[in-house]
């Protein structure tokens, strides 16, 4: 556990999703440097959580005590009500604004300085920490992603804020300053432009009805660029290697103490993705002992990133 400050860590998930990963949560709770990592979901993840074996570290929250889904259900069908045309919308549509509103409006409810949010589908590969060594300022860990909605977005909610670094906050986690967090929901708030009260009304108000659909908000990017822009000086930049794309040459069912140490020297984390698979010209490659040892998980990672067409890559300056 971090020393210089206590704080919890909040993860949004499903039930479906927890149990998709379960098998890999105790090795998220023993590299964790928060207090308590505490789970946030509907009453169907609370059982999923006290079965966890082990200590008192891992909690649960119920996300309608947050932010209850049915005010931002409603909400997100209004915005969305020519396009449905008397349909009706599928929760999973809300339900992907839904997970980033639930770690913005938590700042209002944690008792501490700071809050670590941490993806459900990522698990850490070895102990890390989220502030400087002998130091008390935290770190905003970066990637390499770009999405051009997110910052056209972000300008509507904040005008005059833009992109001002040249790598990404989307890094599967981000430790959040609660008074930081809280501000920024202000200035949102105090948008007198963007129709709706809440901060989570104006952002899903704040994208074109046509984009609502297509993921076009980030709470990383939202946040990451808030601090740069209004409080320089509270963080230190960190760049973040992770195995994005996990699933694709791991199985989660099957993926071993061997193959974690293997890739944690050379990834903080690795994360499996809903929907990937191992292909088949990639079973028995990364979780294979013999090339282990003749490659690092870096090395064998910029290998297939070479054969592979489109999607996200990891880079290394």
């Amino acid at each position: 556990m971090d020393s210089v400050n206590s704080y919890d860590a909040i993860i949004v998930v499903t039930a479906a999703d927890y149990k998709r990963l379960q098998r890999n949560y105790q090795r998220l709770l023993s590299y964790m440097p928060s207090r308590r990592v505490l789970f946030v979901g509907d009453e169907a993840v609370f059982p999923l959580v006290q079965a966890l074996k082990g200590d008192d570290k891992a909690g649960f929250i119920n996300e309608n005590d947050i932010l209850p889904f049915d005010h931002v259900h409603e909400v997100m069908k209004h915005a969305l009500k020519d396009i449905l045309n008397g349909r009706e919308l599928p929760r999973g549509v809300t339900g992907w604004y839904y997970q980033q509103f639930l770690k913005m409006q938590y700042a209002s409810l944690c008792p501490d300085e700071y809050y670590l949010v941490w993806d459900g589908d990522t698990i850490p590969c070895k102990p890390f920490s989220m502030f400087q060594e002998n130091g008390n300022i935290p770190y905003l860990d970066l990637k390499q992603e770009y999405h051009e909605e997110y910052f056209r977005v972000m300008a509507k909610l904040i005008p005059g804020m833009e992109k001002n670094i040249r790598k990404s906050f989307i890094a599967e986690h981000m430790l959040i300053k609660c008074n930081i967090m809280r501000k920024l929901i202000s200035e949102i708030e105090q948008n007198s432009i963007i129709p709706g009260t809440a901060f989570w009304e104006k952002i899903i108000y704040a994208i074109d009805t046509d984009k609502l659909q297509s993921n076009s908000f980030s709470e990383f990017e939202t946040y990451g660029t808030f601090v740069v822009s209004r409080y320089p000086d509270a963080y230190r930049f960190r760049d973040w290697h992770s195995f994005r794309y996990g699933g694709l040459y791991f199985n989660p069912n099957t993926i071993s103490d061997r193959d974690f140490a293997w890739l944690g020297r050379d990834f903080y984390a690795i994360s499996f993705e809903k929907g990937h698979t191992i292909r088949e010209d990639h079973q028995n490659l990364f979780d294979n002992p013999k090339y282990q040892e003749k490659l690092s998980a870096r090395r064998m990672l910029e290998i297939a990133q070479e054969e592979a067409i489109e999607g996200y890559e990891e880079v290394w300056d």
